[in-house]
């Protein structure tokens, strides 16, 4: 590593060319999961587009992809945004001649009461949550339904699967059979966003590694938290042509949080 003395994704090995020949749109790029996942796509052959609202890794994500011998581009925008979505798109078009891969993983939180929560505050996580979603297969679209094949892969929650008040819908199969929808649902994951994005804390500060561990014990079954790149080898499993048969799929990648859901 260039500009670290030690891997910040040490579980993450060598590549095996799963991925070679593609083109990859991966969203909130250059933190957690959406870091660990550009990487390991790129790793294993994938080009990739990485798309953040903010530069937030150090080195940003993809320096560290061509660290690792990698090619990536780094774009800067909202994906609330159609137009920012629209350029991301367009960057893997005309950068790298093709685009097979869209991984729809930004996402923000807030941690209200709903009686709480303030418009503004609904409508940013609407806007990024929902929207942002909307936004980028709205803009990849185009390219799968003419090529005639695409691979969405979106970033969930075990939360999703864990509430059962509401029962949003999520359609895999109006693109079918040409173009696949999965989603990854991860528990705890040891991510800035886990440890409190700014600038809402979710923990006081101060704490040290050994009470991260020992808040990650209150994970069921495997009693700790998700390394980002543990998420991001479900990513790429999705990704690849090794889920070429499941589509319209939440797969659980949570330690074992919802075993007694």
């Amino acid at each position: 590593m260039g500009s670290e003395s030690q891997d910040e994704h040490p579980l993450m090995g060598a590549g095996h060319g799963r991925l070679s020949g593609r083109v990859a749109v991966v969203t909130g790029a250059d933190s957690g999961i959406g870091r660990a996942s550009a990487r390991l796509l790129a790793r294993e052959g994938a080009r990739v587009v990485c798309f953040d609202v903010r530069e937030s890794g150090n080195p940003r994500v993809d320096r560290l992809i061509e660290e690792d011998g990698g090619e990536a581009v780094f774009v800067q925008g909202d994906v609330s945004l159609r137009v920012d979505c629209e350029a991301m798109v367009r960057t893997a078009l005309e950068r790298f001649g093709d685009l097979d891969i869209l991984f729809n993983n930004a996402g923000v939180g807030v941690r209200k009461k709903i009686h709480e929560l303030t418009d503004e505050e609904w409508d940013f996580v609407e806007a990024v949550n929902l929207k942002g979603m909307f936004n980028g297969v709205r803009a990849a679209l185009p390219h799968f339904l003419q090529k005639g094949r695409g691979n969405i892969v979106s970033t969930a929650s075990s939360f999703g699967i864990l509430a059962s008040d509401e029962y949003p819908g999520y359609c895999a199969l109006d693109y079918g059979p040409g173009v696949r929808a999965n989603c990854v649902c991860p528990g705890p994951t040891a991510t800035p966003r886990w440890r409190g994005f700014p600038p809402q804390p979710r923990y006081p500060e101060g704490l040290t590694e050994q009470d991260w561990a020992e808040m990650g014990q209150s994970v069921k079954g495997l009693h700790r938290a998700a390394r980002p790149e543990e998420i991001a080898y479900a990513v790429l499993f999705l990704a690849s042509d090794e889920s070429s048969f499941v589509t319209g799929h939440a797969l659980v990648v949570d330690g074992g949080q919802t075993l007694d859901a």
